[in-house]
């Protein structure tokens, strides 16, 4: 059985994990704070019928916890989306073992932060 584990320590002010293969896609999770509020969230994603996402808002207070996802046994390519609502921005994440990071912050707003495909395998 093979771990994947999204691991979020920053998202200023919304970061959004999509999952997509041959013929479907699927909302892992909506992350929204900002404010420097603490986000320690741990997504593991594991073997299961997909059952919605999970969304989680920071904004006014930290975030922490785990909450595990079920997707269906496949290959999957994940895209991470970070939107900024104005003012400064900061998404980090850790999936299996690799960081992910938005770099300084700048100002903007809309969709001011994206990954390239991460390809991963549910087992």
């Amino acid at each position: 059985m093979s771990e994947n584990i999204i691991k979020v320590i920053a998202t200023d002010n919304e970061l959004k994990f999509l999952v997509y293969q041959w013929g479907a896609s699927f909302e892992v999770a909506t992350i929204m704070s900002g404010n420097n509020n603490l986000v320690d969230v741990t997504i593991p994603i594991i073997v299961g019928p997909y059952q919605g996402r999970i969304k989680l808002n920071g904004v006014d207070s930290g975030l922490t916890g785990n909450f595990p996802i079920h997707l269906a046994a496949g290959e999957y390519s994940m895209l991470a989306l970070g939107i900024d609502w104005g003012g400064p921005q900061d998404f980090k994440f850790d999936f299996n073992g690799v960081s992910y990071d938005s770099g300084p912050s700048v100002k903007g707003d809309g969709l001011v932060w994206y990954t390239k495909p991460i390809l991963f395998t549910v087992s």
